[in-house]
């Protein structure tokens, strides 16, 4: 065995020794720290091709639990509480049953429409209005936070009368009732209307992935139904039918926004960047240019398809809340040009999570994605609620506290 060396400690290399130590120590004890969010090298759609590699822990694709209804043109699939895909070709458009995956065994019922209209960017500020993002695919924190804030009754109807309900997308994904709740918005939607109310679905950076097929986020009972109903051999191409304009749900996503404003409120999944000026776009350019590529993107030279879908996009760009070595944070000028460019006072964002709905920027962003409960009435699930121009914060046990 070799006889061990050692350095000798001369007064400079003991002075380098101590800083090494203290600083040593300093970085490890910040590298402990629980982050905000998962960081990924690049946030942006244009790099699926590079990301959808076999993970090391292999999903287990095979059903589990109450999934569906899909719907196709004039059938129906759903796969029921033993696992099994039933497949039923005429069904009652006007009474579709849902049934939800959790111990309740909660269900409700909802009619289809007839056509999907693209919403609006632009709407008057109403008396009361609330706001929950990414639940990602979490019915037991969703529907309690709804029915806790009197939005929806015991059977899932809309009774928030003429009031908003802004979901801030990332609603899929990750869970296990993903298709519940979307179907679960999409009755929301129908009722809201007849009752002179809105539910404004802006989509996140989730829902636009599942159009392309990035099958990562997606629990295996997703894509083994994806695979079963479009009898397509690929993962990517089967999750990408059941999103695509062929299915109902896909059909109705198509024609979500990623912008939008309310009063002087902005709402965008992510952030919009200082960037985004360059290219002069008002909330109808933005939402038009992303919701062309929703049935298939195609890689493009167009500068703006390709801003609106990278990392500086309105459905990734972080720059709002986090300062980091891709994208810096957001200057005060920057922000001020922002909201003046758009007419707002203020922009309300998701996708980034916090430890509480909460400001900065003196109030002018409010950061809405929070660790939302997984269990009902939790008082984990927490959202805004603007209400004669107050701001609060909403649990799901009914508690309001004013927005600081």
């Amino acid at each position: 065995m070799k006889k061990a060396s050692y350095i000798k400690l001369t007064k400079s290399n003991k002075l380098l020794l101590v800083c090494f130590i203290v600083f040593g120590f300093h970085f490890n004890s910040y590298s402990q720290t629980k982050p905000l969010y998962k960081i990924k090298k690049k946030d942006s759609v244009l790099g699926i091709k590079k990301t959808l590699k076999k993970s090391k822990k292999e999903k287990t694709i095979a059903f589990n639990g109450h999934d569906g209804p899909y719907i196709i043109n004039d059938t129906l699939y759903r796969v029921n509480n033993t696992n099994e895909l039933e497949i039923l070709p005429d069904f009652n458009r006007d009474s579709v049953l849902v049934r939800v995956d959790n111990k309740d065994n909660n269900k409700f019922y909802l009619s289809l429409n007839t056509n999907y209209n693209i919403p609006e960017h632009t709407y008057n500020l109403p008396e009361k209005m609330v706001v929950v993002s990414d639940i990602e695919g979490n019915y037991n924190a969703f529907a309690s936070f709804l029915y806790a804030n009197k939005i929806i009754d015991e059977n899932h109807n809309w009774i928030y009368k003429n009031g908003h309900l802004v979901l801030g997308g990332d609603f899929v994904d990750r869970g296990k009732n993903v298709t519940q709740i979307l179907w679960l918005i999409y009755k929301l939607e129908q009722q809201a209307r007849e009752q002179n109310g809105v539910v404004h679905f802006i989509l996140g950076n989730h829902e636009i992935l599942n159009f392309y097929g990035d099958y990562r986020y997606n629990r295996g009972k997703y894509i083994k139904a994806a695979l079963e109903i479009s009898k397509l051999k690929k993962k990517k191409e089967a999750i990408k039918y059941l999103y695509s304009n062929k299915t109902e749900l896909g059909k109705w996503l198509a024609t979500k926004n990623v912008v939008e404003k309310i009063g002087d409120y902005l709402f965008v999944h992510a952030g919009l960047s200082p960037d985004i000026l360059k290219f002069k776009l008002n909330l109808e350019d933005i939402n038009n240019n992303v919701r062309s590529q929703f049935n298939g993107f195609t890689y493009t030279k167009d500068p703006i398809i390709n801003f609106l879908y990278s990392s500086q996009g309105p459905f990734w760009y972080r720059g709002l809340i986090l300062d980091r070595k891709s994208t810096a944070k957001i200057t005060n000028q920057q922000l001020q040009a922002v909201l003046e460019y758009y007419d707002a006072k203020k922009i309300v964002i998701g996708h980034t999570t916090v430890e509480n709905v909460s400001t900065d920027f003196n109030g002018q962003i409010i950061r809405s994605d929070v660790h939302h409960g997984n269990t009902m009435f939790s008082g984990k699930t927490k959202g805004l609620l603007v209400e004669n121009g107050n701001e609060f914060i909403l649990n799901d046990k009914a508690i309001k506290l004013p927005l600081h």
